[in-house]
């Protein structure tokens, strides 16, 4: 009782030790991947500001050319109405329109169909370009400027005389801060606007989407994703002005992903080897007690069988002697004691062999073990009734000798197991289907629950003195050497039942 009382505790120690282990391992892998996505929101918190900032950029710019070629504009009319006066006056109206611009600007006039520059402001010309050239850099930059803005002309009597080109000042573009924001993120992230409509437009996005796929497609498989990404995480708010103008959708990385899964990945592959490695040490175990098991019985047996030969040849020698009428009984005693003796060595040499079964009736296999014990009762100091109730035409598939050892040690189990002088044990025999199940039940002192799962283990007893074997062998008997089942109902006080469940004949 203490050995197994010590397993258990040793088990549910190894049990404990492994829970706090697989705790620790999932609290720690969880750390670790919420600071992972909290690195990520601050980074999207961060880019957030950022796209704020070049939004407001790109519209400042936008403002600023507008003011720009509204200046300029008015400007060119102002040039315009100066042309009516002298050169003097078109001359100062000029200085003073050039001289308050802050921004690269160069005006051509046509002379002889050929523009030529006029002047230019807030340009610098490389120090490695001639004079003579310089013309020809200043009109290839007015092209350029052409390309980015359309030039303003400046008229006079209906006839364009003059060109008025200006260039960008430098400014932060916003679709370039869009790029680069996507080009650091390593997770899925989509960016959103509502436009004029109040619909959600889709900016820009990091996932994975085939370009065989029409846009239509692709927009739904996105938004799709964005209502998944929205489910796990909250949308980062790019605000502008008091006003949120983009959403930034996100959900975690791959490596995330996989982060998440790794200890429960890990524990399997480690559970799989201990359990693998756990089937295997029973197996080993099962294979080496049971080896045990039926070597200890064949040398029992073997030890067994030259003594008894002997003493049997002794006893007929004293009944070809003339014997008195005591004399003669006592011999009959030895010698169904002998025959008792010669059943158990021919039971242990049973153990291990191949065992076949035969068809015999219930009654006729169980009768004779019952009037067995009911004989050793008073010799235990007992007065016990065994009641017995059995179909007469009913047959099972048994092997005598083992399943009569079987049954005695059930029996003798009853017996024990009822502490008063007084009790009663019953056989009762019943048919279920294609097998018959015999219950074994007494009014005895019971079986703790707790100690079910030990019954049929080899070494446990109840019993102060017990070995621990005998159920352990009803159970192999069964199992085993019948493929029946043997099941136990016992409470305190309640007395216990044993089942035993053989196949009948009809279910060959």
């Amino acid at each position: 009782m203490r050995d197994y009382r010590s397993t258990t505790n040793i088990k549910l120690g190894l049990f404990v030790l492994a829970i706090l282990i697989i705790s620790g391992s999932l609290l720690y892998t969880n750390w670790v991947i919420q600071e992972l996505r909290n690195d990520n929101l601050r980074f999207l918190r961060y880019n957030s500001n950022l796209l704020a900032n070049a939004l407001a950029a790109d519209l400042q710019s936008k403002a600023y050319e507008e003011e720009q070629r509204r200046f300029l504009s008015y400007n060119a009319r102002l040039y315009a109405s100066a042309l009516s006066a002298d050169v003097s006056s078109m001359d100062f109206a000029f200085n003073q329109v050039i001289k308050n611009i802050s921004f690269p600007i160069i005006i051509t006039v046509l002379e002889e169909g050929e523009q030529v520059v006029y002047a230019h402001r807030n340009i610098d010309i490389p120090d490695t370009i001639a004079t003579p050239i310089s013309v020809e850099y200043l009109l290839l930059l007015a092209e350029n400027m052409d390309s980015q803005n359309t030039p303003i002309p400046v008229t006079y009597n209906d006839r364009e005389i003059m060109s008025i080109h200006y260039g960008k000042p430098e400014s932060r573009k916003f679709k370039e801060v869009v790029e680069k924001v996507i080009q650091a993120v390593h997770f899925p992230m989509i960016i959103t606007k509502e436009n004029d409509q109040g619909k959600t437009v889709i900016q820009d996005h990091t996932l994975r989407i085939s370009p065989d796929l029409n846009p239509e497609q692709q927009n739904r498989i996105l938004m799709n994703a964005m209502a998944r990404m929205d489910l796990k995480n909250a949308p980062v708010p790019v605000e502008f002005e008091a006003k949120i103008v983009m959403l930034i959708h996100y959900e975690d990385s791959d490596l995330i992903q996989m982060l998440w899964w790794f200890p429960f990945l890990e524990f399997g592959i480690i559970g799989a080897f201990i359990l693998l490695g756990f089937t295997g040490f029973q197996f080993i175990r099962k294979a080496e007690r049971r080896g045990i098991w039926v070597g200890l019985s064949k040398e029992t047996a073997h030890q067994l069988g030259t003594p008894l030969s002997s003493l049997m040849g002794w006893i007929e020698l004293l009944r070809q002697d003339k014997q008195s009428a005591q004399t003669k009984q006592i011999i009959e005693e030895m010698d169904r004691d002998l025959q008792r003796l010669n059943q158990v060595a021919e039971r242990f040499s049973k153990i291990g062999a191949g065992v076949k079964l035969e068809e015999l009736f219930a009654c006729e296999l169980l009768e004779p073990i019952l009037n067995y014990v009911r004989r050793r009762i008073p010799q235990w100091g007992k007065s016990i009734d065994v009641e017995f109730d059995c179909p007469k035409e009913l047959k099972v598939l048994a092997h005598a000798e083992l399943f009569g050892w079987a049954l005695e040690n059930l029996l003798k189990n009853s017996v024990d197991a009822i502490k008063e002088e007084q009790g009663t044990i019953r056989v009762a025999v019943v048919r279920r289907g294609t097998w018959a199940n015999i219950r074994v039940s007494d009014d005895g002192e019971g079986i703790p629950l707790r100690d079910h799962k030990n019954i049929f283990r080899p070494g446990w007893s109840s019993k102060q003195r017990g070995w621990g074997l005998g159920l352990s062998l009803v159970e192999r008997i069964v199992r085993e050497y019948h493929q029946g089942e043997i099941t136990v109902e016992s409470a305190p006080g309640q007395g216990t039942t044993f089942e035993i469940s053989l196949k009948t004949p009809a279910s060959t």
